[in-house]
């Protein structure tokens, strides 16, 4: 018990380290006017977004960047979601609304909305966008600027993320913990390792001819995580992607309340691990040792789990605090986090799995048919 202990402590040493390289080394987007305007069509997949779909036009539509369309894929919404962008629509010719039909065989519905969207694109750039990121004025300004001055293929922003309500922020941290304690991002924006690719919802720049060149959205049609499977696919193609901390200009509520987390995350969680059961007993079980061992163990007084919760309480507090999570919830809410999302694993097994279901915006989907995607 002694040595695992010392193993866990290590291994909670080496997680801050690489925590700390993360934050110094991905480079938070600066304000700067790109030098040329090229047009930017953003393409936005809509299926029954009401509640967000009027915030998100309007913020696009309210950009400094000059040359601009917006076209939003209406797929086959039976929300108000139609009606909503029919107004919008009235006020300002660069909105384009696209009628989506139902994805042909082989197609999710997504990867499908975003394809038409990308036909009906008249644009340079491409800037692929979920339906309630809000955007500040100045953001696709300063991600073309960005785009431009790395001279890569595809930016992808990462969000503030909204959270109200006790289980949003106690579930909804562990995408930056995630992201920014266990993923060598210091060594992903410097390679072009498909592996650590960065891609999300929040915002995918991509220059049109590199998208084509690799395929598009045609070679990720049944890919459950689109987004960062294009950044994988334009790795795999040869082309740059970098990630960049964009807190400053784009902000998500990406789900409300314990439901939707966890029926939004069962249909990709068991996904992201090629649904490989050797794997995803592989990440319950460090879950069980690594995370939530020490806790365990404190109880008896062990000197060397008091410590590793210590550290654990410190790493979290360097992603909460840049991120403008609470201060509370980062000292106390880790092991409430990782059982939430263990059981979120065990569903995601259970069901796109074992039972091969995959639920999606209404429609469900045979998930031994899909993949993460660029794989």
């Amino acid at each position: 018990m002694h040595t695992l202990s010392l193993v866990v402590l290590a291994g909670w040493v080496l997680t801050l380290v690489c925590t700390v390289l993360n934050l110094l080394t991905v480079p938070r987007m600066p304000r700067r006017v790109p030098r040329s305007t090229p047009l930017v069509s953003v393409i936005v997949p809509a299926r029954d977004e009401e509640r967000a779909i009027r915030r998100t036009v309007t913020a696009l539509l309210a950009q400094t960047y000059p040359a601009l369309e917006v076209i939003v894929v209406d797929d086959r919404s039976t929300d108000a979601t139609g009606a909503i962008l029919a107004e919008l629509a009235a006020g300002d010719p660069r909105l384009v609304i696209v009628h989506g039909d139902e994805p042909p065989p082989g197609w999710l519905g997504k990867p499908s909305a975003l394809h038409r969207g990308s036909l009906t694109a008249r644009g340079e750039l491409l800037l692929f966008m979920d339906a309630d990121i809000l955007y500040e004025p100045e953001a696709v300004a300063a991600a073309v600027a960005h785009l431009e001055a790395r001279q890569i293929s595809m930016l992808s922003l990462f969000p503030h993320i909204e959270m109200r309500g006790f289980w949003e922020h106690v579930l909804m941290p562990n995408l930056a913990v995630f992201l920014f304690c266990f993923v060598p991002l210091w060594a992903a924006n410097r390679s072009r390792v498909p592996l650590f690719a960065i891609g999300g919802g929040p915002g995918n720049l991509v220059r049109r001819r590199d998208y084509e060149a690799a395929g598009g959205h045609t070679s990720l049609s049944d890919a459950v995580v689109d987004d960062v499977a294009l950044a994988r696919l334009l790795r795999r193609r040869g082309f740059r992607t970098e990630a960049v901390r964009a807190e400053d200009f784009a902000s998500m509520r990406m789900y409300h309340g314990f439901g939707e987390i966890v029926s939004g995350f069962t249909k990709n969680a068991f996904a992201t691990f090629g649904r490989r059961y050797g794997v995803a007993a592989f990440i319950l079980a460090l879950c069980l040792v690594f995370h939530l061992g020490p806790f365990v163990v404190a109880l008896t007084g062990d000197r060397l789990a008091l410590i590793t919760i210590g550290l654990i309480a410190l790493t979290r507090l360097v992603i909460f605090l840049p991120f403008r999570y609470g201060v509370v919830n980062a000292l106390f809410g880790h092991p409430l986090m990782i059982a939430g999302w263990g059981y979120i694993m065990l569903r995601s097994v259970w069901y796109t799995g074992i039972r091969r279901q995959l639920h999606w915006r209404g429609r469900t989907y045979d998930a031994g048919k899909t993949r993460f995607g660029a794989d």
